[in-house]
């Protein structure tokens, strides 16, 4: 029995330390134990647990072998009747009893039988405690990682804020000193790239859009890469404007349709919502017409439109902070249009005759300058014969020479009716006043093709110079000496000179 006893164990400890867990070494070591001993019973008991038992059904209690302890020969199971037993401690340096226990109904448990199972119990005490020391360490080694990983998603939360932050600020000091095309594309660029790549359209309704004196035909906000919203093609049963990134068309935009991506953040302007930031690249806006404006940023989306590594919530908390700033941009755009409009004039878009005033009162003071009034000749002819239609059109496009004949530093107006004028500033040597005044003269006299029609006409310029004169009282100066132009030679220009005021304007 020694030598086969002796075999038992060799085999026993080699199978007992290739297993892996708890519950495969309990469930090995009792089908051992039983083979060895041709026992019925057999079961290995960890603290309140029955990790593997044999012969007692699927799940024992532990109940069953609470009062079961070393040294005892003989107890009763229920359903099994009346068995001998033998119990053996796993581990005696553990502060739990574990222990294994095998029973049997026909005789008594030999010494050497109890000396191998005690042999058994001690490699299985062995083994058990290795495995706990493992899974211990796996256990911290898992909570290690985790914190390691929660730590590197803190970092890099900490980072995305960081750059969210310095962004939004570039953005906010960028907002009112540069054109509203290089803002918008600045919002749209700096989301994208807080997103990992994922594609960021800023969708526009056309009045919106509007504001950044883009025809309608074709707005055009990007200021790295042509961005145009199309004519209105059929996507599917949608109605959708195609989004051209350099001629390719890279996207649609979502016209008319029940609904709107997630992803979706509405953008409102001065109360109203005018449009939305997008981080799926197609976006729902009821009511939007074909010209809406979109700003496109192109990545490699993942199949849920979320950016790697950045959550639902902080995606929104992006797009949100990024519309914010949209909107704020569009709202000042929009308060300067409404500047814009008080101070143009509607038909040539030039400044009028406040704005002007204005200028040349704040001009005045400060050094040498001239200031031109010019009246049209000829101008009733045109509206006479060819309508109020191509007097309009003369009107903008003497507008469009007058300002190509000055320079950047001057400052164009339309008075009203057919009279203009222009402020130039600064005068850097004696005659350029005249100089420019023939410029002008010169320009405007060029034929004109208006509704089909050759049309000429001419300028008569007063020319009047600052010299500590009001605004008003400098107009009136050059006006006068536009009048003396008319009266003595049309198409000419005439400088001021104190005696006109003696003399009554005469009416062309």
């Amino acid at each position: 029995m020694s030598g086969w006893s002796t075999l038992q164990l060799t085999e026993f400890f080699s199978a007992i330390t290739r297993a892996g867990t708890v519950s495969t070494t309990a469930r090995l070591a009792v089908q051992r134990a039983t083979e060895a001993t041709d026992a019925e019973v057999a079961a290995v008991i960890c603290g309140d647990e029955v990790p593997a038992s044999v012969g007692l059904g699927r799940a024992p209690s532990p109940s069953q072998f609470t009062s079961l302890g070393p040294g005892c020969d003989e107890t009763t199971f229920p359903g099994a009747g009346t068995m001998h037993v033998t119990v053996h401690i796993l581990d005696r340096d553990a502060p739990s009893a574990d222990r294994l226990i095998v029973a049997r109904a026909d005789e008594p448990f030999a010494a050497e039988e109890r000396q191998m199972l005690q042999g058994m119990a001690r490699v299985l005490g062995l083994a058990l405690r290795s495995l706990r020391t493992l899974e211990t360490e796996r256990q911290l080694r898992l909570a290690q990682e985790r914190e390691a990983l929660a730590r590197l998603e803190l970092v890099e939360a900490l980072e995305r804020r960081e750059r969210l932050l310095e962004t939004l600020l570039r953005v906010q000091r960028s907002a009112g000193q540069q054109p509203l095309a290089e803002v918008l594309d600045m919002i749209t660029s700096g989301a994208a790239g807080l997103l990992d790549g994922v594609t960021v359209a800023l969708v526009l309704r056309d009045a919106v859009a509007s504001v950044s004196g883009t025809p309608r035909e074709g707005l055009t906000f990007a200021a790295d890469r042509a961005v145009t919203a199309g004519a209105p093609i059929t996507c599917g049963d949608l109605e959708a404007a195609p989004v051209h990134i350099n001629g390719d068309v890279a996207g649609a935009l979502v016209i008319a349709t029940a609904g709107a991506p997630s992803s979706a953040v509405p953008l409102p302007v001065t109360g109203a919502l005018s449009g939305a930031v997008s981080a799926s690249g197609v976006v729902s806006l009821p009511g939007a017409v074909s010209s809406s404006g979109a700003v496109v940023r192109p990545g490699a989306a993942s199949p849920s439109g979320v950016g790697a590594g950045v959550r639902d919530a902080e995606r929104r908390d992006v797009l949100a902070a990024f519309a914010e700033q949209a909107s704020l941009a569009l709202t000042g755009a929009h308060t300067l249009a409404a500047v814009h409009e008080a101070q143009h004039d509607p038909l040539t878009r030039l400044p009028n005759r406040a704005l002007f005033l204005q200028r040349v009162e704040e001009t005045i003071t400060d050094g040498a300058a001239a200031l031109l009034y010019l009246d049209l000749d000829l101008f009733k002819q045109v509206n006479d014969t060819l309508g109020h239609a191509a007097g309009d059109e003369l009107l903008r496009a003497v507008a469009g020479r007058l300002r190509a004949a000055v320079r950047d530093t001057d400052m164009p107006a339309r008075l009203g009716g057919d009279e203009f004028a222009v402020l130039l500033d600064p005068l850097t040597y004696r005659d350029q006043a005249r100089d420019i005044a023939q410029r002008v003269i010169d320009a405007i006299a060029q034929p004109y093709d208006i509704a089909g029609r050759t049309v000429h006409t001419r300028a008569s310029v007063g020319v009047a110079y600052s010299g500590g004169r009001s605004a008003e009282r400098l107009l009136e100066e050059a006006d006068l000496a536009m009048y003396r132009a008319k009266k003595t030679r049309k198409g000419t220009y005439q400088e001021f000179e104190p005696e006109m005021r003696l003399e009554l304007p005469q009416v062309c």
